[in-house]
Parts: structure tokens; C-alpha cells; sequence
């Protein structure tokens, strides 16, 4: 006998297990035992018939004859199930607890290799705490908040598992996510996500296995320097002074680590400016997002998730589009350095808060960095970033709140008097003209696209909320590195996001693996 995946069938929202294996027998022209067993593959939601709304899914089956409607299916590498123990001698340290730091120290520890993750933030128990105690109206901690600490700033996002990259070892990378306890659903699902009330154990539940192993970690640690001698990097300077020497040092330290970001390039590391894409957060009842996207009759079906998004504009200079989309989540407060604002999304597994969200960001290049009068340097970027960073925080009036106005106002140049939308940022919010805070091409792209957007989902451009600033949407810098992995600081490997190499959490995990697996 042998395995196969199906094309994809239509299956009716309620439809039960025992209905839906004999559409599967049907559709692949197989007799009763002839079909020895079927799993779902893949499932997404067709919503583009508001009176037909329905599951569009693939099956693994297990056949005893070739079926029509499928092909022979192979089963992808797990490399970290085919991790064996060696006689590996090396030490590695790796500057970052996200998800390349991660998904590079299990592999590095399973394999046998001396594995430290360095952490600039806090463990999980205390991570949660100090960002709810900023939430609700604390201290900010630097070090340890929504961009630091145990999982990086993805732990305290939606999770989100999708990604644009077409790697094998995302196979990996979801099967690790399941094993530490994610929702057996990220297999299948064609959105899937994760949510922070499950992150927050899955991470954890890394941390213990990369333990397991004889890996260790330092949190509450901030590399400050790099151990640097002819050209080759031996270790890291530690706030307060320690230092940890090791065969190689695998930076992934985040988008959101900029000391680190210019210090690695006074000690030599070649660094670049990369484009990146900064504006707002919009936010919408969740019922009218879910009414909009499955139309009023299938609004409230229980077999259907919190409905979502992905709005594009490509203008003639700018373009716009949604980004990191939160279903039934909320805005966060997702600051790391001292009086300046910035925003990002978050929902849990669920997704049952009241409203919606996503980011609404347009890309920035070099050039309209240099426009913006912050130059021409690998940080232009950076800078820029932290001056809208600053200039939120003026315009909410301190205190880490955060300015935000009606969609409908912001169109129309208006200062909003009330919010048609209960903003959900968790600092309280301050009616303001975010077009005193972005650059006017900005301003008038995001205007643009509302325009736009309110076409494809009515509604959209005319309804909601904006809470500013969405600044930290990537890294703004790349570290360069070779074929190799390596920068040409020798023994340094610049990996994940921050140093510019993916975009979320899978591609940062497979960028972790790919780095782990080559130095090896």
C-alpha cells in the first residue's frame, strides 16, 4: 500500500468525519476497502460565495491501488527528529532567544555541540509579568518587554505560521512547534497560527528540551561587545563585564536589537541599510470583519475562525498593504526604549476579543530614508525609525499613550471627537492628526489605500480605528554574510530577522536550522 494526497475537495461547513470519507472514496473512484485510511491535509475556508461559503480540503489516504485525483505522496525530512549525537566538540554561542535562536541551538545541542543562548530579556514567568505590568500602566523594562525576552517578539504576537519562504525544513519547523505543544491544527491549517496563551508554553517547552541536551541559558544578559581578535570572532562581552568564549558566535538577536546593530559594525562587521515598511495600526470590530468576509448568513457559523485579511495597494511610489493581521486580538504597547510608542498586534488561540486588527504599513526605501533628511548611512533606517518612535510619544502626551483617530477622519484630515471603534491599545490612547507624525508621501499612500481597500471590503476605509506608530515591521539593517553563513568577521553568523535574513517566525526558525545544519 502506499500514500497519497488528494486534490482539493469541497467540503460543506458541518459535514461530519463519516460523511466526508465517503465524498473522499467517491471523488478518488476507490471501493470500500480500497481505501484503508484518510487524514486532512490541508484546509482553507472559500468565502468567495457569500451563500456558499465552505471548506476547500486535501487528505493524506492510504490507498491499495492508485487512485485518480491524487498524486504519490513522499514524506519531507524532519532534521531534527534525524538529529543524531556526535562527537562534536565545538561551542557555540547564540546571541537571541527567538525563533533562528531557538530552532539553531536545539539542532546544534541535539547533535552534541556546547550550546549557551544568550537572552537580553527575561524567561517566560517573568517575561509575562513585566510586560502586563507595562500594559497596564508600569515601568517600561528595556531589556525585557514585548520585543525581549524568551521567544522574541513573536511571542507576544498572534503566532501567525505563515510564511512566503518554499523551504523543506518549514516541515521541521512545524513539527517541532507540535512536539512542544502547539495546536496539532498548524498542521493543517492553511492560516495557521499558534496564539500567545500557547507560544508562551510552546518556547518554554524548547527551552527544556534544548536543556536536555546540555544546552544552557543566560537570560537577563545583554551582549554588548564582540570578542574580536585579527578578524575572528571568540566570544561576547556581557553587560557588567563576563565574557563567553566559543567557536562561534550566531547572532540572532532580533529587529528591535539597535545598540547591538552598531556595535557589531564599529567592530567591523559589514553592515546595510534594507528596505523595510513602517505606518499604523487599523482596527474593526471583529463581527464586521467576519460579516464582510463571510457575509451575513455564514457571520456566525461555528466551524468558521475569526475571520481575516490581506488588502494590498501597489501605487505608483508607495506601496501599502495589511501585515501580521490579528483576528479577534488586541493592539499592543510594544515599546523597548525609553519615551517613544510603538505598536503591534496580538490575539490568543481563540481570537474572541471584540475587535480586529493589522498592521497598515508602506514600504520605505533607501531613498525616501535620504528624503526624510536621516541620510544615506546602514542606520538610516534605524533613525528614522526612532523618530517616529519619539514623535508618537509626543503626540499622545507621554506616558506611553498612543495617538490614534477615526479611519474616516485620517481621510479626511479631521481630528476625531469620539472613536467609532473602543480602542483596544492597552495604555489608553489620545485623539491626534497622524499626519503630524508620518511623512506626507506616507500619509497619502495610507489615504490612498483606505481609498482602495473600502472598495474591496466595504466599510474598511469608512469605519475603525488608526493607533500609531507600526515602526517595527522588520529589521532595517542587514549584517552581511556569505554563502557560508558567516560575516566577514569570521566565526560571526548573523541569522533570523534582525540581522535581515526573514520575516517572521517560520523563516527565521528555517533560517535558524539552514545556519545550525551548514556550520556542521
Amino acid at each position: 500500500m502506499a500514500y497519497y494526497i488528494t486534490k482539493p475537495i469541497k467540503i460543506p461547513l458541518g459535514e461530519d468525519d463519516k460523511d466526508a470519507k465517503g465524498r473522499i472514496r467517491t471523488f478518488l473512484k476507490l471501493r470500500g476497502k480500497e481505501l484503508k485510511s484518510c487524514v486532512l491535509h490541508r484546509q482553507s475556508v472559500d468565502a468567495r460565495n457569500k451563500e456558499d461559503v465552505h471548506f476547500v480540503c486535501s487528505y493524506l489516504v492510504e490507498a491499495t491501488k492508485a487512485p485518480i485525483n491524487a498524486t504519490l505522496y513522499t514524506p519531507p525530512r524532519d532534521v531534527l527528529v534525524e538529529a543524531q549525537k556526535t562527537d562534536c566538540k565545538a561551542s557555540y554561542i547564540v546571541v537571541g532567544a527567538g525563533p533562528a535562536g531557538l530552532f539553531a541551538a536545539l539542532y546544534l545541542a541535539k547533535r552534541g555541540a556546547s550550546v549557551t543562548v544568550v537572552e537580553r530579556g527575561s524567561d517566560v514567568p517573568e517575561r509575562s509579568a513585566r510586560v502586563q505590568r507595562f500594559f497596564d500602566g508600569g515601568e517600561l523594562d528595556v531589556n525585557s518587554n514585548v520585543q525581549f525576552g524568551l521567544g522574541g517578539a513573536g511571542t507576544f504576537s498572534d503566532g501567525k505560521l505563515t510564511s512566503g519562504i518554499s523551504s523543506p525544513l518549514t516541515y521541521t519547523v512545524f513539527r517541532q512547534l507540535v512536539r512542544s505543544g502547539a495546536p496539532r491544527e498548524i498542521l493543517t491549517d492553511a492560516l495557521p497560527h499558534v496564539g500567545t496563551d500557547k507560544l508562551v508554553n510552546v518556547v518554554a517547552r524548547m527551552r527544556d528540551e534544548i536543556i536536555s541536551f546540555g544546552g544552557r541559558f543566560l537570560f537577563d544578559s545583554t551582549v554588548t561587545d564582540l570578542i574580536a581578535e585579527r578578524g575572528v570572532v571568540l566570544g561576547v562581552r556581557l553587560f557588567g563585564g563576563e565574557t563567553l568564549r566559543a567557536d562561534g558566535v550566531l547572532l540572532a538577536c532580533g529587529h528591535s536589537a539597535r545598540d547591538l546593530f552598531y556595535r557589531v559594525a564599529e567592530q567591523g562587521a559589514e553592515v546595510q541599510f534594507k528596505p523595510f515598511a513602517v505606518g499604523v495600526r487599523v482596527e474593526h470590530t471583529r463581527e464586521f470583519v467576519n460579516t464582510a468576509q463571510y457575509g451575513t448568513l455564514f457571520a456566525t457559523h461555528r466551524d468558521l475562525p475569526a475571520a481575516s485579511y490581506k488588502l494590498v495597494m501597489n501605487g505608483t511610489s508607495h506601496s501599502c498593504y495589511s501585515f501580521c493581521m490579528c483576528p479577534g486580538g488586541v493592539v499592543v504597547a510594544a515599546s523597548s526604549e525609553p519615551d517613544a510608542v510603538v505598536v503591534n498586534g496580538m490575539s490568543n488561540y481563540l481570537r474572541d476579543a471584540p475587535n480586529s486588527n493589522s498592521a497598515l504599513v508602506v514600504n520605505v526605501t533607501a531613498e525616501d530614508v535620504k528624503r526624510y533628511g536621516f541620510g544615506t548611512g546602514p542606520f538610516a533606517g534605524v533613525e528614522f525609525q526612532r523618530d517616529l518612535e519619539k514623535k508618537a510619544y509626543l503626540l499622545g502626551g507621554g506616558n506611553y499613550i498612543a495617538p490614534c483617530q477615526n479611519v474616516s477622519d485620517f481621510v479626511a484630515n479631521r481630528t476625531s471627537t469620539h472613536f467609532d471603534v473602543t480602542p483596544s491599545y492597552p495604555r489608553g490612547v489620545r485623539s491626534a492628526s497622524l499626519r503630524q507624525l508620518l511623512p506626507e508621501d506616507i500619509s497619502d499612500a495610507l489615504c490612498q489605500a483606505l481609498v482602495c481597500f473600502d472598495r474591496k471590503i466595504k466599510g474598511f476605509g469608512s469605519g475603525g480605528v488608526l493607533t500609531a506608530v507600526e515602526s517595527r515591521t522588520s529589521s532595517p539593517v542587514r549584517i552581511v554574510r556569505g554563502a557560508d553563513f558567516q560575516s566577514n568577521l569570521r566565526g560571526l553568523y548573523p541569522m533570523g530577522e534582525g540581522a535581515g535574513y526573514a520575516g517572521g517566525i517560520v523563516s527565521s526558525a528555517v533560517d535558524g536550522l539552514r545556519v545550525a545544519m551548514s556550520i556542521l
